[in-house]
Parts: structure tokens; C-alpha cells; sequence
């Protein structure tokens, strides 16, 4: 009886560290969400800034 008692006690600790991984990855996921919304359009500013300068030269004229 002593056996399944111990099984018991440790199927809880189980429970409890699943618990606590599933809210601390749903919190990184969310700041992560968050911090994308924040981050993506100045990526897309760049990439923008970027496509402006390399267009520019080549419509230089040379010669």
C-alpha cells in the first residue's frame, strides 16, 4: 500500500510542474506577441529605408 501512496505524491508534484511550465511559456509566448507588435513594423521601416537607398543608386546616372 506503501507503493501507491508514493505514486500518488508524485503524480501531484507532476501536475503542479506542468502547471507552472504551462504559465510560464504562456507568459513568454504573450511578451513575446507583444513585443513583435512592437518590433515588426520597424523591421518593415527598414527593409523599406534599405529598398529606397539601393533604388536610388542604381538610378544614378553614371558616366
Amino acid at each position: 500500500m506503501k507503493v501507491r501512496q508514493q505514486n500518488l505524491v508524485l503524480a501531484d508534484d507532476s501536475g503542479q510542474a506542468m502547471a507552472e511550465y504551462a504559465i510560464v511559456v504562456a507568459g513568454l509566448m504573450g511578451g513575446l506577441l507583444f513585443l513583435g507588435f512592437q518590433i515588426i513594423p520597424e523591421f518593415i521601416r527598414a527593409f523599406q529605408r534599405y529598398h529606397d537607398s539601393y533604388y536610388l543608386i542604381l538610378s544614378m546616372p553614371w558616366g
